[in-house]
């Protein structure tokens, strides 16, 4: 029974709790640069290929979309990016 929740939880982490994934992207910049983070409140760096999911596409009024990176072991933070400078990657 652990090992089935375990799983779930991995599930939910990069899906939509559905059968949605969430889309891999990397960022069309050239070095680490600072994000708003909409978990901490605080602009916080992301790098260009670090580890980042597109959690929607529907922009906000500045022209961002929120995307997903497992910032630290112990949590994950939702950052609000341009979307001028989403590399899709695909599913692969």
């Amino acid at each position: 029974m652990k090992l089935e929740k375990y799983y779930t939880n991995l599930w939910n982490l990069i899906c939509d709790g559905k059968d949605t994934m969430l889309r891999p992207i990397h960022l069309n910049i050239p070095e680490k640069q600072l994000f708003y983070s909409k978990t901490d409140k605080k602009h916080l760096f992301l790098g260009p290929t670090w580890q980042i999911y597109l959690i929607s596409d529907k922009k906000d009024e500045n022209g961002c979309v929120m995307v997903y990176c497992p910032y630290t072991f112990a949590q994950g933070q939702i950052f609000l990016v341009p979307k001028d400078l989403i590399i899709d990657l695909g599913y692969n």
